[in-house]
């Protein structure tokens, strides 16, 4: 970072030899020294880098504020590399922009601000005073009341809005200087007063996010039943979309209120609740009070009966759901209606009576997840040793699969038990047992209660050891694996590593000796984030040291792997 309290002469600065001027994008040159007086950022962005592309609309829309008063100007360093995405980017943009051609003065200010990442706001004051080097970070939490970007205003707004949210009222949610009302999906306004009293929903969701789109459909039951039933409860939609088309197509199938189009008060919305995911449900008390911060999962998991989701309600059903608990059985949670069986390997319907005694794992997977591929070899592996020793355990594959034909494909190198593809019951197990990502197993004991939801974990960890998978198993491997370390070294020192490796407990690491996966002790270096299993640390190979001298263990460019998953690099 570039010292805040530094002082630069923008001339000095923004010019480069004979060059004086900055450029539109009609190709009008302006003079530097028409900045003089004036606040201005330095926008270091690129059309490549996709969270530019996202945060240029916002910051357009400021400028367009600002600059329209005066006072105000913005030029645009540009990290491109080719002059036409340059000039596509850049014609897009309202305010003035260092040359494409003068990459010297391009570099020379990357270097002058330290500049290690984009999209970069850098604000100068009228005098050229650094205020601050976090301008996204502000535009994007304050917008146009930031203006002109000092510590000052920034710490001012951040006691309002602190101030603000101990004097919470519905008013001071919803209410703008510009807008006291809210529209209806057939274009009526209703003012905001008429929902003070009640207890409202506000539904943050964006019609891109398929979690959105379904979660929607469950909730407009919802809210019809509560009407039904003359419940005092209303919802404002605070739709996250950029495009106006998918916001119309998204609100005329709702029965609710919502804000306008890209109102400016969601924007204040959204970092006054720390929105960290959609759909959030945000529960506004007839007092105007946050009730609670994202009731999604509570009408998920108990659909109506969450309402009126106050601390009361939440405990009485924290209640049901340990009693639920307590009592349940494998038919309570695989019988539904007419659907008491599962399907074997040639498609014949077995009983869930006759599943009735045995230790079974749950196994939510799908064709498309390549972890879940990875993870499959282990799981039929651990199922083999398990049912060698003991024949009442069993696996049901619950398949996420997006057809009839991957589901075959998938569930054709497996050896267990499934639900056929589409089973509605699929939908209440992944309420039931949270499942938010996948693979996930979840071990079901003999007496139909749930022993752990963590089964995946444990058997990458411990294989068929982990069976069945119950804490006092879980603590006897544990106690087996400290007894084991005692004969071990505190530290070694491996050709594979340049530095000493320390005997430490990890959740969860993959071995740069063998590659795997694994949990528990390993030989780590914390600087360089290395890892060695036991038995690669204290067994140095030779054909492991002659991979790792040809490279064969490097990660392929252009990807980060965290031993689970590979993502490509951004």
């Amino acid at each position: 970072m570039a010292d805040g309290d530094s002082q630069h002469d923008l001339k000095f600065i923004l010019s480069s030899g004979e060059r004086d001027f900055l450029v539109r994008n009609n190709g009008d040159q302006v003079k530097i020294s028409d900045l003089s007086g004036k606040t201005t950022g330095l926008y270091f962005s690129a059309s490549w880098c996709g969270p530019c592309r996202r945060f240029t609309p916002e910051l357009i829309d400021v400028y367009n504020d600002l600059s329209a008063k005066g006072g105000f100007e913005i030029v645009f360093v540009s990290a491109d590399q080719d002059e036409e995405e340059f000039n596509g980017y850049f014609s897009k943009m309202p305010w003035l922009a260092i040359p494409f051609s003068d990459s010297d003065t391009r570099d020379r200010l990357d270097g002058i601000f330290q500049v290690n990442g984009i999209p970069h706001l850098v604000i100068l004051d009228a005098n050229g005073k650094v205020s601050t080097e976090e301008g996204v970070e502000i535009i994007g939490e304050y917008g146009v009341e930031a203006y002109p970007f000092t510590s000052e205003i920034i710490n001012q707004l951040k006691e309002e809005e602190e101030a603000a949210k101990k004097e919470q009222s519905l008013r001071s949610i919803l209410v703008s200087s510009s807008r006291d009302f809210l529209i209806s999906n057939d274009g009526n306004k209703v003012p905001v007063s008429e929902l003070e009293g009640k207890v409202v929903g506000l539904y943050f969701c964006s019609s891109f996010y398929g979690s959105c789109v379904e979660f929607t459909k469950e909730f407009v039951g919802i809210y019809n039943e509560l009407k039904e039933k003359a419940e005092s409860f209303e919802v404002v939609l605070i739709s996250l979309d950029d495009d106006e088309e998918s916001y119309k197509k998204s609100f005329e199938i709702v029965p609710w209120l919502a804000l306008p189009f890209k109102d400016k008060s969601i924007s204040k919305l959204v970092r006054y609740f720390e929105l960290s995911t959609v759909p959030t449900l945000v529960i506004i008390g007839t007092d105007g009070k946050t009730l609670h911060s994202n009731a999604v999962k509570i009408i998920e998991e108990h659909g109506i009966q969450g309402y009126p989701f106050t601390a009361e309600k939440l405990a009485e059903l924290a209640e049901i759901e340990k009693a639920r608990l307590e009592a349940q059985t494998l038919e309570s949670i695989l019988v539904s209606g007419d659907r008491d069986f599962v399907i074997g390997k040639d498609g014949a319907k077995i009983p869930v009576s006759k599943l009735l005694g045995k230790n079974i794992l749950l196994y939510f997977s799908a064709e498309w997840c390549p972890p879940c591929r990875a993870f499959l070899p282990k799981l039929i592996k651990a199922y083999h040793e398990i049912k060698a020793k003991d024949d009442g355990f069993e696996v049901i594959f619950i398949s996420s699969d997006s057809n009839q034909s991957s589901f075959d494909e998938f569930y054709s190198g497996m050896p267990w038990l499934a639900l056929p593809f589409g089973d509605e019951r699929k939908k209440s197990l992944n309420r039931r047992f949270k499942v938010t990502g996948i693979p996930t197993a979840v071990a079901i004991g003999s007496s139909g209660r749930t022993v752990t939801t963590d089964a995946r974990n444990l058997l990458m960890a411990h294989g068929a050891d982990a069976y069945p998978f119950t804490d006092e198993r879980v603590k006897e491997i544990e106690s087996q694996l400290e007894e084991i370390a005692k004969g071990w070294p505190k530290n070694v020192k491996h050709p594979l590593h340049e530095h000493e490796l320390f005997l430490t407990r990890r959740r969860i690491y993959n071995c740069d000796g063998c590659e795997e996966v694994n949990t528990g002790w390993s030989f780590y270096c914390k600087k360089c984030d290395y890892d060695l299993h036991p038995q690669c640390a204290l067994k140095a190979s030779d054909d492991a040291i002659e991979e790792n001298a040809n490279g064969d263990n490097e990660t392929k460019e252009g990807w980060i792997c965290d031993g689970e998953v590979c993502f490509k690099a951004n």
